[in-house]
């Protein structure tokens, strides 16, 4: 509430807050995936019947709790047995400071601006538009100039 009232300048009785009811967390709807996409409930489905399980999943270690293993827990607890067979992780590319790059946390730079060139100016104004808090904004941007005048040299 202190901070919609602070970021919106609005007094403290006029806010409403509700929480959605009708939402599925997004990693349990996930979890569903390797099954619900090939016709289950219905478990004499062709489709489920060829595709499931399959065989390799390919994903970053980052999410390997929030997802796959729920997607292992809800295939075995639905379907009576894991979504796949082998799971390969691959690295994570991360910034200067070994941050995991996120575009939620401003450290990523879209590989046509590296081919097509971006002014830093151009640059700042696509951080500002994104959904960062304005703190990180601010970081976002300063990290961005630090590194553009070190490779300058």
């Amino acid at each position: 509430m202190a901070k919609a009232e602070e970021k919106f300048g609005i007094p403290r009785d006029r806010i409403i807050l509700e929480q959605d009811e009708d939402v599925l967390d997004t990693w349990f709807s996930s979890a569903l995936l390797p099954f619900s996409a090939y016709g289950w409930p219905d478990v004499n489905d062709t489709d489920l019947k060829a595709f499931y399980p399959g065989h390799l999943l390919e994903t970053g270690s980052d999410i390997l709790f929030f997802w796959v293993a729920r997607m292992c827990i809800m295939g075995i607890l639905m379907m009576g047995k894991p979504p796949f067979k082998t799971v390969f992780l691959h690295q994570i590319v991360r910034d200067e400071d070994g941050e995991k790059m996120s575009k939620s946390k401003g450290n990523v730079i879209d590989p046509l601006d590296v081919i097509d060139g971006i002014t830093l100016d151009k640059l700042a104004e696509v951080i500002q538009k994104s959904a960062l808090d304005e703190k990180e904004v601010k970081k976002a941007i300063e990290k961005k100039r630090a590194v553009t005048m070190l490779s300058s040299f």
